[in-house]
């Protein structure tokens, strides 16, 4: 069974010229400074837009012109060799929550565009075109080429998992040279073995997911509730792929969820505040494509 990676803004911050999720949403919160708390991201966020909306203006306009400003502050999130290892790897996708491209900095491709999604990201993908063959970046939360796209509120989050419910019952529908398209759904995927890959969320059920750098805070609902859906498909017996969490410690509590979803948390220490090497323990851990089970 093939290796999906997952990747989160972890990794970022082990960049030289990292931005900072606190730093972003000070700077998008303009002169109204508030302390977040214990906030979740998507609460802030939805407290700045709701603060800095005018009722005669449109909603859409007020929220473009925030992302805009998380777009712009992104640009200059930089690479780094943690990146330059992952793009090594015998990997064909990856999917990141990260709105940048400093893997595709990494890779030092010019990539693909494969997406015609205006807001939402269940078909986002870059393609690149490799000495070893292709590989595909899915930027599943957005990207900062196209600021409608970027999801950090609620309404979003909520949006998107409507998308992806869509999409799992077989309901969704989109749009290619003008024809519309629809897809399985995924009980009848799992059941035949076959899988379209219209959207990253096949990936969550026909491979094996390796997450990395990645909090996975309760607020990211999209990730849970595929996490959830998938593990109930397991107690069906319809499931065969294994999903990897990475991670350098977790409370007890969220440890013994993630079980419950057929979730198999790895705990790689960091030592001395080394980050780098953590991870770099935790990738070398993921078998290479020919290889079914994870290394010791």
């Amino acid at each position: 069974m093939s290796n999906t990676v997952l990747f989160g803004n972890g990794i970022n911050r082990l960049s030289d010229n990292a931005v900072s999720w606190d730093d972003l949403l000070n700077t998008i919160k303009g002169s109204n400074i508030f302390d977040n708390g214990n906030l979740p991201n998507t609460m802030v966020y939805e407290r700045i837009f709701m603060e800095q909306h005018v009722s005669k203006k449109s909603h859409k306009a007020d929220e473009l012109k925030i992302k805009e400003s998380i777009a712009e502050a992104m640009k200059s999130q930089g690479s780094n060799e943690i990146f330059e290892l992952l793009a090594s790897m015998d990997v064909e996708n990856y999917l990141t929550t990260n709105y940048d491209y400093a893997f595709e900095k990494a890779l030092n491709i010019s990539p693909e565009k494969l997406s015609t999604e205006e807001i939402y990201s269940l078909r986002r993908k870059r393609k690149y075109s490799t000495n070893s063959g292709f590989k595909y970046l899915w930027n599943i939360h957005g990207e900062i080429d196209h600021p409608k796209s970027i999801m950090l509120g609620l309404d979003h989050y909520c949006g998107s998992v409507g998308k992806i419910d869509s999409y799992v019952k077989g309901t969704y529908k989109h749009t290619v040279s003008g024809q519309s398209v629809s897809v399985a759904s995924m009980q009848d995927k799992l059941k035949s073995e076959k899988f379209c890959f219209t959207s990253w969320v096949d990936l969550f059920f026909s491979s094996n997911v390796h997450i990395v750098g990645l909090s996975l805070d309760y607020s990211e609902t999209d990730l849970w509730w595929v996490l959830n859906k998938r593990a109930r498909f397991v107690a069906d017996g319809l499931v065969s792929n294994k999903i990897y969490f990475y991670t350098n410690q977790m409370d007890d509590e969220k440890m013994g969820l993630l079980k419950s979803f057929d979730v198999e948390v790895i705990i790689t220490a960091v030592v001395e505040g080394d980050y780098k090497v953590m991870y770099e323990s935790s990738i070398n851990k993921i078998p290479t494509k020919a290889e079914g089970v994870l290394a010791a």
